[in-house]
């Protein structure tokens, strides 16, 4: 996945969503915040993509996203995967991140998230 076309792509969601989707989950992008950096946190969850619970190839997904629960949504270009690595469980769902976000809010992400309050940024 090229870095860059996410970044463009978390912008344009960052900006009808906010930093802080649902105040639940936290859109990451160039910070000096560690918890809130693109390149950081994907240093730090990358040995979820090597774990043996899933028969993913995540070698061309980027983490763009960390729910509160620690949920992780991961995007290739052309799908997002949705995991709770704790409970090794995963969704797939061939949409980028926006669309992503708007399914989640309606309730239609499979069950790997709780009921979502309505948009906003907190």
């Amino acid at each position: 996945m090229d870095v860059d076309g996410l970044q463009s792509e978390l912008q344009e969601l960052v900006s009808e969503f906010g930093r802080r989707p649902y105040a639940f989950f936290t859109i990451l992008g160039s910070s000096d915040e560690s918890g809130l950096d693109l390149y950081t946190q994907n240093e730090r969850w990358a040995f979820v993509k090597s774990e043996t619970w899933h028969s993913l190839n995540l070698s061309a997904y980027v983490l763009w996203s960390v729910s509160d629960n620690g949920d992780l949504l991961w995007w290739d270009g052309s799908q997002t995967i949705a995991m709770d690595h704790r409970a090794s469980m995963f969704v797939s769902e061939p949409v980028a991140p926006r669309q992503f976000i708007r399914l989640a809010g309606m309730g239609k992400i499979g069950k790997v998230f709780p009921p979502l309050e309505p948009a906003g940024e907190v």
